[in-house]
């Protein structure tokens, strides 16, 4: 099993946006086949997805047919594959010059074979995410290979230190990608009082970028929100996000200047262990 962290590289951020696009939509193919053939949840559980440290890849829930199955997408390789419960590729596609309509095809046409309805098989998603034209008729494209390998490197280091953190904590869920947003977090509660709006917690992970930052970023974001008396994080290189919600984010380009792994893997841990402690302490 791979957990060694993977040297970041800071490729032009242009291309880091555009890869991410690019897999935010991709994704919802992988995510389609848990939320089409299993129980249907109130959180789009069944359509979640995480990070395999083995196959180095995005893959989504296990699927029962004639044959356990599970969805995948690699990101550096940029293929979506079905692989059995030993992780041997059933089949895979190319994502590079396939169109959506290509991508279905093919997935009805593999799942039939695998004994799965496959008349069943949705791509619709319970969720709003941007308007992309390979949502449409545009073929999927990456421009920058190098940008797609930093995202696998960035949700791979971002599994790793989540599961260090957490490792010692009672109240942690599982580290979980969610199709809707692209980000990979895990959620640390605190209180549980059985009402979400009652309750505290701390959501910590990655986002791989949005409408607030048009770059990847590391964040801790704590409900209920505190108003006041936030400490100072600029000598982590973060600082305190307040427009809609309310976390600590490391935006991946204040890392740049981090060329040893040991020096990235330092400032980041850093980041989550401060900010986890003042949360822990005003919640």
């Amino acid at each position: 099993m791979n957990k060694d962290w993977q040297l970041l590289t800071f490729p032009d951020r242009s291309g880091l946006s555009q890869a991410r696009e690019q897999f935010h939509q991709a994704i919802q193919n992988v995510a389609a086949v848990g939320r089409s053939y299993l129980p249907p949840n109130d959180d789009d559980e069944n359509a979640n997805l995480e990070w395999d440290f083995d196959l180095q890849r995005i893959v989504g829930r296990w699927v029962e047919a004639d044959i356990k199955f599970r969805s995948s997408i690699s990101l550096k390789k940029f293929e979506v594959y079905l692989v059995d419960e030993h992780l041997q590729t059933i089949s895979s596609i190319a994502l590079e010059g396939s169109r959506q309509t290509d991508i279905m095809v093919w997935l009805e046409h593999e799942l039939s074979k695998l004994g799965a309805d496959f008349s069943k098989l949705n791509l619709a998603y319970p969720y709003t995410i941007p308007e992309y034209p390979t949502a449409k008729k545009e073929a999927f494209h990456i421009a920058d290979m190098s940008s797609a390998s930093e995202m696998s490197r960035l949700y791979h280091n971002t599994a790793i230190l989540l599961t260090s953190l957490l490792k010692n904590e009672e109240n942690g869920s599982e580290i979980k990608c969610w199709p809707h947003h692209f980000d990979i977090a895990a959620r640390l509660t605190l209180l549980d009082t059985g009402d979400s709006e009652t309750s505290r917690s701390i959501n910590m992970g990655m986002s791989p970028g949005d409408k607030y930052y048009d770059e990847p970023y590391f964040y801790c974001s704590p409900w209920p929100y505190p108003t006041k008396n936030l400490i100072d994080l600029s000598g982590l290189q973060a600082h305190w996000h307040q427009d809609e919600w309310i976390g600590a984010v490391l935006p991946l380009s204040q890392l740049s200047n981090h060329n040893l792994i040991q020096d990235q893997r330092r400032a980041i841990v850093k980041f989550y262990k401060t900010v986890l402690t003042f949360l822990k302490g005003v919640l």
